[in-house]
């Protein structure tokens, strides 16, 4: 397990959670001993497809990276509309006794890419590592259940609420149980075994930049109370990402202009 960096926490309202990583993900077995929240995952013994009723999503997500930290961690949000709508629906669920199922694809990607459970109304900690930071506020907890690359032609004749192809299905769409079941039963019978848990250990590094950039932010923060004259500048992480080296020179510089200024 890796934690080279402190969790980046702003106030109280941020979700406080640790990086974790192994280096192979595709043999489950191993991973999860690391990472508990693969444990669960393409379980053939499920059929979940029988149950009688259960609510269903499309979630769709705009990068592999969010889904990544999705599946990782066991959390996922999205906009406020479709958060109020899955929590009153979680609420619900739980009234009737039965489960909330999400079927998750990325945007122009031609697939779905899992299947996840919601295990938890909404809760306002907000996590501070999804892609688009400020886009996002709180987090309800999920189970992924399913992760397997599906291309769209498998679903191509199941249709929406909005009786529209689910393949071209906008974020946060319900579906029926009839089409879900069916999506299910996809899921579970589909064998092809690529899935981003291959792309996992390449989406690690990127997340590791990330929760550098958020941690050095953060000491720059503490630092303001040394150098009161100190030029802050919020960076773009795409920025600091492709100019690393160049940044970091840029705060030291600043720094030694600091310390050569006449002391009163």
């Amino acid at each position: 397990m890796n934690n080279h960096f402190e969790p980046y926490v702003r106030n109280k309202r941020d979700l406080k959670v640790p990086y974790i990583s192994c280096q192979d993900y595709t043999n489950l077995e191993q991973a999860s001993k690391l990472i508990p929240a693969l444990k669960q995952i393409n379980q053939s013994d499920r059929h979940l497809a029988d149950a009688n009723n259960a609510y269903t999503y499309i979630l769709r997500s705009n990068n592999d990276d969010d889904i990544h930290k999705s599946i990782k961690y066991g959390i996922w949000t999205s906009s406020k509309e479709n958060n109020e709508k899955l929590n009153a629906k979680y609420l619900e669920a739980q009234q009737e006794g039965i489960p909330v199922y999400l079927f998750f694809s990325v945007v122009r990607s031609g697939q779905f890419v899992g299947v996840a459970k919601l295990t938890s109304g909404y809760k306002e900690e907000s996590f501070q590592y999804w892609w688009e930071i400020k886009k996002w506020k709180g987090h309800f907890n999920v189970q992924w259940l399913y992760v397997k690359d599906v291309p769209n032609k498998h679903f191509e004749h199941l249709r929406n609420s909005d009786n529209i192809e689910v393949t071209r299905s906008r974020d946060g769409v319900f579906l029926s149980w009839e089409t879900g079941k069916q999506m299910m039963k996809i899921f579970e019978e589909f064998s092809d075994k690529k899935s981003i848990l291959n792309d996992f250990t390449v989406i690690d590094e990127r997340e590791q930049a990330l929760r550098q950039y958020k941690y050095q932010m953060q000491q720059q923060r503490n630092q303001q109370q040394y150098y009161s004259y100190y030029p802050y500048q919020y960076y773009d992480y795409q920025q600091y990402q492709q100019y690393p080296q160049h940044y970091q020179q840029q705060q030291q510089q600043y720094q030694n202009d600091y310390w050569q200024q006449p002391q009163k």
